[in-house]
């Protein structure tokens, strides 16, 4: 793991759930994340590496998908919980689709990520 391939800044949002005190209506919105210790997941050093892209039918109209593996520096939080959020770079949202560590488990996590059809 050499600094030097961290050269990209992503954002790391969770959705949290809101109530509007007036109607009781529930509605969710993305959030940076925040850790534990108050440490703000954004512009977080991060190595993107974007595949080729696809285009594929849903909803009766073409849509476009980029898949992508997005490593950054572990920080602690559970990778069920890491699973649910989603990656902000470059404009784009990508969808969290995979979690996994590096072979100690502490050095680095390892997303696997979807820009396209399925924006948060």
């Amino acid at each position: 793991m050499l600094a030097c391939q961290y050269r990209h800044r992503v954002t790391l949002q969770q959705k949290v759930k809101s109530q509007n005190a007036n109607t009781g209506a529930v509605t969710y919105v993305w959030q940076t994340a925040v850790l534990g210790d108050g440490t703000v997941l954004d512009a977080v050093p991060a190595r993107v590496l974007t595949g080729a892209g696809r285009e594929l039918i849903a909803a009766d109209a073409v849509q476009a998908q980029v898949d992508a593996r997005i490593n950054v520096r572990w920080f602690p939080v559970a990778d069920t919980e890491l699973a649910n959020w989603r990656c902000l770079w470059d404009g784009r949202i990508f969808d969290i689709n995979g979690v996994t560590t590096d072979e100690t488990a502490r050095r680095e996590w390892r997303l696997t990520a979807k820009h396209g059809v399925n924006d948060g």
